[in-house]
């Protein structure tokens, strides 16, 4: 009656699966104001290994602000703890706890396909990612192996949020 759409996402994780590295959903919208503002951790980027920095607040900013030219280019932009994404278009995600979020230019799969910060072309539309939970950002690739309590591994997830 309201026009709230619930998105909703429960199930059980068989026992012999590894730990997931995120789980959520991707949208895309065109790309005529990518602005927003949020309800969560910021405002940088953080994770749940990654967080000490970023205070719980009202932040508004937008998918160039949020991409971090790492020399390879990698996934970037989340935030923990949020309650609520208000897109300028309109959009408004909001969660039945909490959820991660991340607005950029870029796909995970654009991410992954370039090499080099400079290899990557931004999109024509604005990708929205909304989280139930990433794991930590601690890889074992140039670093320590991540910490188990950091690790997405949880065998039964119920997750829910609105878009309105």
């Amino acid at each position: 009656a309201d026009g709230r759409c619930e998105v909703t996402l429960a199930g059980t994780v068989r026992e012999n699966c590894i730990w997931l590295p995120r789980l959520g959903f991707e949208f895309s919208l065109e790309n005529s104001d990518d602005a927003f503002r949020y309800y969560g951790r910021g405002e940088t980027e953080n994770y749940c290994d990654m967080k000490q920095h970023a205070k719980v607040g009202l932040y508004d900013s937008t998918a160039d602000k949020e991409y971090v030219p790492y020399i390879m280019p990698q996934e970037h932009g989340n935030h923990i703890a949020t309650k609520l994404l208000e897109i300028k278009n309109g959009l408004t995600f909001m969660a039945e706890g909490t959820m991660e979020f991340n607005v950029s230019h870029y796909t995970a799969n654009m991410l992954m396909k370039a090499n080099h910060w400079d290899e990557l072309k931004k999109a024509d539309f604005t990708n929205i990612r909304i989280d139930y939970k990433n794991s930590g950002v601690g890889s074992n690739s140039c670093g320590p192996e991540l910490l188990e309590k950091y690790r997405l591994s949880e065998k039964e997830i119920r997750f829910a949020f609105y878009i309105r």
